[in-house]
């Protein structure tokens, strides 16, 4: 159903931009607006990617769904080797599927192939991170196996 092709520098830029965007507005929405802003959010990317779509150990790839003459459906970043995780684990940092493409099946398809590079790379585990208000993320990990390995837990006042 998908297959995964090395992104290009157009669709880097963009997704670069829009993850970003995204990544202050959720951990905003999730009650991490301490010190944190836009432009932190931005160099915590940078931090991860300093060679941008060339930076070692790292893939970033479009998803295009190959029934569909290759039609582009979301993109996908994940590393090899991720700060502070076991070396035999995978970690993904980005799996978005566009708006309009959502609900159809390219998100668990893409899970199932990313198991598939992971056992590629010789990995035995994958980790990612998951807002908790992303409900319709939750429900896709853990119908494919995913489960809990830390909570943090926060009340307002």
């Amino acid at each position: 159903m998908v297959e995964l092709v090395e992104i290009d520098d157009a669709d880097f830029q963009a997704w670069k931009q829009m993850a970003v965007d995204e990544y202050f507005t959720e951990k905003v929405r999730a009650g991490n607006d301490g010190p944190d802003s836009p432009d932190h959010s931005r160099i915590e990317f940078e931090s991860l990617l300093p060679y941008g779509r060339l930076t070692k150990n790292n893939y970033i790839f479009s998803i295009v769904d190959e029934k569909q003459g290759s039609r582009k459906v979301g993109i996908l970043w994940y590393a090899a080797d991720a700060p502070d995780l076991p070396r035999d684990t995978l970690f993904l940092y980005d799996i978005r599927i566009d708006e309009g493409m959502r609900g159809k099946g390219y998100g668990k398809a893409t899970m199932l192939l990313l198991e598939q590079r992971a056992k590629e790379l010789g990995k035995k585990r994958i980790a990612l991170h998951v807002f908790a208000h992303n409900e319709r993320a939750h429900r896709l990990y853990e119908e494919l196996g995913y489960r809990p390995t830390n909570i943090m837990m926060a009340k307002e006042l």
